[in-house]
C-alpha cells in the first residue's frame, strides 16, 4: 500500500475530515466509546457539558469535547510513527499539521530519530511513504481513559528496512494526558526510554542546516503572527540551536492567541536542550504555506552513542493553552516538572 500520506489514511479510517480543525462528529461504528461527564462546575470552559473518550482498538484514542476533537493519538499498524493529530485547544482551534506537502513525514506532534547507525528513520520517500529505517509499533496498550485523563503505553522497535529483523533499538513510550484544567489548558507528559540491542550511534544532519531529531511539533498552517520563545527570552531564529529549559510556540487563530509549550526535564540528556526552530511565514514553492516548527533537539550539538547496558530515559511535558499563558505560568509549570521523576508514574 502506498502510505505517502499516512495521516490521510488515518482520517479516512476514522471517518474524520482531513483538516487541521476537525468538527465534532459521531463516533465511527468500530469505535468503543465511553463517556465521562464532569460536574457542571468542574471546568471553566464556556459551553462545556461533557467529554468523551473515542477509541478504535489498536488504532487510536481521542478526547472529544463540546467543540469537537481535542486531541487524537494515532498508533495503528499503518501509521509509520505514533503521533498526535489533530491537536487542538479545548475550544476547537487546530494547532497541528500532519503530512504537509513540503515535508510529508512531519506528523503534528511526534517523535522520530534522524539517523541510527547511518540509516535514515526520519525522511520518508515521497513515492512510497517509507523510510530507509523502520519505526515499528509492536505494543499498544491504553492503560486507562477515565475521569482523570488517559495513559497509553507504546512499544517500538527500530530496524533497517533492508534487514527488518535486525532490531537495533527498542523503546517504551508512556504518554500521560490530563483532562482540561480550569483555565482550558491540558498536559501531555511524554516519557520515552530507549534501549539499544547493541552499541548504536544516533546522528543528525550537522548544523547549521540540520540538528533536528526527537520530539517535534509541526504547527498548523492557520496560525498567524507566530512567535517562538525560549525560557532564556530568545525568540524565533535567535533561539535556533540554543539551549533553553522550555520553548513555546504561540500564534493567533480566529483572533485568539493560543500556544503549545514543550518543557525539558532537568534530568534529560544534555539539559537544557538545544532547540531546532523553523520560523517561516511563507514557502513560495508550496503555495506560500507557512512553516512553523519546534523541536527539542537533544543531539543537535553532537551525536549520541548508546550502549545496551545504559538505556536512555527522557521526559518532556507538552502544555496546550487556548489562551497564551503568562511567563510566570510557564515558569511554574517548569518548576513543577522538575519535581517529577524521569520514569512514568
Amino acid at each position: 500500500m502506498n502510505l505517502r500520506y499516512p495521516c490521510l489514511f488515518a482520517w479516512g479510517l476514522l471517518g474524520v475530515a482531513p483538516a487541521e480543525s476537525v468538527a465534532a462528529a459521531p463516533a465511527p461504528a468500530s469505535a468503543a466509546t465511553g463517556e465521562y461527564r464532569p460536574r457542571a462546575d468542574e471546568f471553566n470552559i464556556p459551553g462545556a457539558s461533557r467529554y468523551r473518550w473515542e477509541q478504535v482498538p489498536g488504532e487510536s484514542i481521542a478526547l472529544v469535547g463540546p467543540y469537537g476533537i481535542i486531541w487524537r493519538l494515532n498508533f495503528g499498524t499503518r501509521v509509520t510513527k505514533p503521533h498526535f493529530h489533530p491537536l487542538q485547544t479545548v475550544d476547537g482551534r487546530g494547532l497541528s499539521w500532519c503530512s504537509p506537502p513540503d515535508h510529508p513525514w512531519h506528523y503534528g506532534l511526534w517523535h522520530s530519530w534522524k539517523l541510527i547507525d547511518g540509516v535514515n528513520y526520519w525522511e520518508e520517500k515521497r513515492d512510497t511513504g517509507l523510510a530507509d529505517g523502520i519505526t515499528r509499533i509492536v505494543g499498544r496498550d491504553v492503560v486507562r481513559a477515565d475521569g482523570e485523563g488517559a495513559r497509553v503505553r507504546l512499544r517500538l522497535e527500530y530496524a533497517p528496512r533492508v534487514r527488518p529483523n535486525d532490531i537495533v533499538l527498542e523503546e517504551m513510550v508512556d504518554l500521560v494526558i490530563s483532562l482540561p484544567h480550569e483555565d482550558g489548558s491540558y498536559l501531555v507528559d511524554w516519557y520515552q526510554t530507549s534501549q539499544a540491542r547493541r552499541q548504536a550511534v544516533f546522528e543528525r544532519t550537522p548544523p547549521p542546516v540540520g540538528g533536528y531529531a526527537g520530539l517535534s511539533l509541526r504547527a498548523s498552517r492557520f496560525l498567524r503572527d507566530v512567535t517562538i520563545t525560549g525560557s532564556t527570552g530568545a525568540t524565533n531564529l535567535d533561539l535556533h540551536h540554543q539551549g533553553a529549559t522550555w520553548a513555546t510556540l504561540g500564534g493567533t487563530i480566529d483572533g485568539q492567541r493560543v500556544a503549545v509549550t514543550i518543557f525539558d526535564h532537568p534530568a534529560n540528556l544534555r539539559h537544557p536542550t538545544p532547540w531546532f526552530v523553523v520560523h517561516n511565514a511563507a514557502l513560495p514553492k508550496w503555495d506560500n504555506a507557512p512553516f512553523w516548527y519546534l523541536n527539542a533537539a537533544c543531539i543537535d550539538r553532537e551525536p549520541l552513542t548508546l550502549q545496551p547496558e545504559r538505556p536512555l530515559m527522557r521526559f518532556y511535558r507538552v502544555r496546550i493553552d487556548r489562551e497564551a499563558p503568562a511567563l510566570s505560568v510557564l515558569e511554574g509549570e517548569s518548576r513543577d516538572l522538575a519535581t517529577k521523576p524521569l520514569t512514568a508514574p
